[in-house]
This record gives C-alpha cells, sequence and structure tokens, in this order.
C-alpha cells in the first residue's frame, strides 16, 4: 500500500496525488485511533473511511479517467461494510468483518495502482517508448550489426 500511494504522489497526475494520499492518511489515521483489542465497529474508522469516499467521489465527479469510479466503488463497498456490521448489532462475526475490510482496501489499492503504475513506467527510462536502440543491437530486418549499409546511387 505504502508503495502504491508513493508512487501515486511522485509521479501520479492530480487523481492519483489526490487519492494515494487521501489513502494513505486514512490509514494511518485508522492505525492511530484504532481501539485495541477490538471490540466492534469504531466510530472514528468509520468516519475516515467516509471522508476518503466522500474525496472518491469527488474525483470521479472531476476526473476523465476510469479508475477512480473503481476506487470510489470499493470505497463504497467499504463504508457498507461498516455499516451493515452496526446494523447487525453484534449478529455478524468480528472475523469476517475485518476479512471483508481487508479485502476492499486491497480493491482500493489496486485502483489507485492502476491509476499509478502506468505514470510510473511513462515517466521510468527503461519503459519509455521513444528510447533509440543502443547501435549493438540487431535492427528489425535482420541486418545484424555492424555500420549501416551505404548508399551507392
Amino acid at each position: 500500500m505504502i508503495i502504491i500511494c508513493m508512487a501515486a504522489l511522485l509521479r501520479g497526475g492530480w487523481e492519483e496525488k489526490v487519492l494515494g494520499a487521501a489513502y494513505m492518511a486514512a490509514c494511518m489515521a485508522s492505525l492511530a485511533v484504532e481501539e485495541r483489542p477490538w471490540v466492534g465497529p469504531q466510530g472514528l474508522v468509520i468516519a475516515i473511511d467516509a471522508i476518503v469516499l466522500a474525496l472518491a467521489v469527488g474525483v470521479v465527479l472531476r476526473s476523465s479517467k476510469g479508475w477512480p469510479i473503481v476506487a470510489a466503488a470499493f470505497q463504497v463497498l467499504t463504508v457498507g461494510a461498516h455499516l451493515a456490521f452496526v446494523a447487525a448489532h453484534g449478529r455478524l462475526g468480528a472475523a469476517g468483518y475485518l476479512t471483508v475490510l481487508a479485502l476492499w482496501s486491497y480493491g482500493t489499492v489496486a485502483a489507485i495502482a492502476w491509476g499509478a503504475v502506468p505514470l510510473v513506467l511513462a515517466s521510468s527510462p527503461m519503459f519509455r517508448h521513444d528510447r533509440v536502440a543502443p547501435a549493438s543491437v540487431p535492427a528489425p530486418g535482420g541486418q545484424g550489426e555492424g555500420p549501416p549499409p551505404e548508399d551507392h546511387e
């Protein structure tokens, strides 16, 4: 998660930067306010996830990219899982609840990666398409190494 969010912050467009920063800050804030041992839904964690959802919806409304829609969808699922657990009044198992939250968080990180990784690769000299091949690489026509053929016109 940290690697993906840092890549989004360092190489991403505004969408990647906003959601990468928001998600990383939310994870850190959730760890800071989480009560341990875990005894049930925690209002501050739910509020943090709701704030990330609001930011994700804001990005979706202003962006022409597709991946923020997926990130927002996973945040909807996350907040929905919180609300379902609260509505069940303890009838749902804690292990299942926490597993679902982890699963949806992987989806959110994957969506941020979908936006950030192509931008990271595009900015890397190793993966750029406009690179010139070294002189020792054979030409595509199978001519082999060596100087280019001379013009005999």
